[in-house]
């Protein structure tokens, strides 16, 4: 350390005698060899005075001038070989010399510190653009940060890099050596959004920021010292690369998904057809051996009974591809008028092999209006409904279903009622959540936790509402709604 302040003390007086001696150089020249006269003499300590502005420093511009000045005076001014000036012109003129030296030294240097500068920040443009176009052409994954910490390290010759994420909450690093940077300080930029310098001016932290929102944070030490405008660009840059890699990721995340679909849809077709197609050939056998009348009392109840579960069958995979559909994409209604009845009837109709001797009860308002409903969907939720009051209550007790008018006559309300557990009121408004079951329920009985999601998609989609009310020991009782079909024309004119 002696060492080096010794030596920035020496260099600088070295530089200084170096001036000096240029100009008693000069000055033997034009004195002794030359023998020019002093205005020439004093064009040539100007000129000596720019070179030494525009190639040194303004320092030793300035001491050339003063050097100049003494020696102007002593050999080229009368009285000769003195430092006084007789004639009052020539303190004109020697004190004219002087300011013309020194401002043509400040305008010399001037010009060479904004070279300098101009020629700099080309070089800072050109890494900027070496940059982004590393970033362009690099990896955009999560390697992404690491390979825009070493960038930065390369290009800018920095000791230590250091780039944090708040999405990961983790700092990458390329470091040769340790600084002040450390990961608190680069949280904390990130958090508050402001700039960090530190005393000296060796380290800079600034937050990586895009459209308002905080990504993280960049922070540089050592080696070259970096503006902090260009460290403000670069962390632009790293924010619109991180935006431009997580858009990629979403892009690539719906092409899987729409592949997928497109997967999925191919293999639910061909289960369907491997499956009904065994189906259709067991219903068409019983069919055929049901016609015969030949059969003694057990055959013909065993092959009724083949024959049920057959059409049971038919409907549950029917069911099953179409639950799968809708909770793969959104739902596509094609509606028709129909009772609410006929609907309800239909749907309980495949329910009889699972009462095993339970009480259904159902009520239904006398002349309630057409629903305005796809049948096909409309009943499918009704059914995961059911299936739901069947698993979740106790054998032999009574299942209810009804119907009402509801909100003045817009729409018809349906309800489920049974005499289960009931839910804890904590749980009720997860129940129609996708994959969501009950802490009980998800041990005392098998299920995917799909249909009471299936049936909020498709009675949304008819723009009803679905709910439920229970309360602990009391049983459950889901409740929805679904339009008129008079409401809907008179909505549709």
């Amino acid at each position: 350390m002696k060492w080096n302040n010794s030596f920035g003390f020496v260099r600088p007086f070295l530089r200084s005698l170096a001036v000096l001696g240029a100009v008693g150089a000069l000055t033997a020249i034009d004195f002794r060899l030359l023998g020019v006269n002093s205005a020439t003499a004093a064009f040539t300590y100007l000129l000596l005075v720019l070179i030494l502005a525009t190639r040194v420093g303004l320092r030793e511009s300035v001491i050339a001038s003063f050097g100049s000045m003494l020696t102007y005076n002593f050999f080229f001014l009368p009285p000769i070989g003195t430092l006084t000036i007789a004639d009052p012109q020539n303190w004109v003129a020697l004190f004219t010399f002087l300011a013309t030296a020194i401002t043509g030294s400040h305008l010399s240097s001037n010009a060479r510190q904004k070279a300098k500068e101009a020629e700099s920040r080309q070089q800072e443009l050109q890494r900027m653009y070496d940059f982004s176009r590393a970033l362009m052409l690099g990896d955009t994954d999560r390697t992404l940060l690491k390979y825009a910490a070493q960038q930065i390290s390369e290009l800018f010759e920095l000791e230590d890099v250091r780039l944090y994420s708040r999405e990961t909450d983790s700092v990458v690093q390329v470091t040769t050596e340790q600084t002040s940077l450390g990961d608190s300080l680069l949280r904390e930029t990130a958090r508050s959004g402001r700039t960090w310098r530190s005393a000296d001016g060796s380290a800079l932290v600034v937050p990586i920021q895009l459209g308002g929102h905080s990504l993280g944070s960049l922070g540089v030490a050592g080696g070259k010292k970096l503006s902090e405008v260009a460290l403000q660009a670069l962390a632009q840059l790293v924010a619109i690369a991180l935006e431009r890699a997580r858009a990629q990721e979403t892009a690539n995340r719906l092409e899987a998904t729409r592949q997928n679909e497109q997967l999925k849809s191919t293999l639910l077709d061909a289960l369907a057809h491997e499956f009904k197609t065994p189906l259709t050939s067991v219903k068409a056998a019983t069919t055929t051996l049901l016609s015969r009348r030949e059969l003694d009392k057990m055959e013909g109840e065993f092959l009724t009974i083949i024959d049920e579960e057959a059409d049971r069958m038919t409907n549950l995979v029917s069911d099953a591809i179409e639950l799968a559909r809708i909770g793969s994409g959104p739902v596509t209604l094609h509606k028709e008028a129909l009772a609410a009845e006929e609907m309800i009837y239909s749907a309980l109709s495949e329910f009889r092999a699972l009462l095993d001797g339970r009480n259904l009860r159902v009520e239904i308002e006398n002349s309630l209006p057409l629903l305005w409903v796809d049948k096909k969907l409309a009943e499918l939720a009704l059914r995961q409904i059911l299936n739901n009051a069947l698993k979740y209550s106790p054998p032999g007790s009574p299942i209810q279903v009804s119907g009402k008018l509801h909100a003045e006559g817009k729409s018809v309300l349906l309800q489920v009622a049974n005499e289960g557990p009931g839910i804890p009121k904590g749980e009720q408004p997860l129940l129609f959540e996708k994959f969501y079951r009950g802490n009980e329920a998800r041990t005392r009985m098998a299920g995917t936790g799909m249909g009471l999601s299936i049936s909020r998609d498709i009675i949304g989609a008819h723009g009803g509402q679905i709910w439920v009310q229970s309360e602990s020991g009391k049983g459950a009782q889901f409740c929805f709604t679904l339009p008129v079909a008079a409401v809907e024309a008179h909505s549709a004119a």
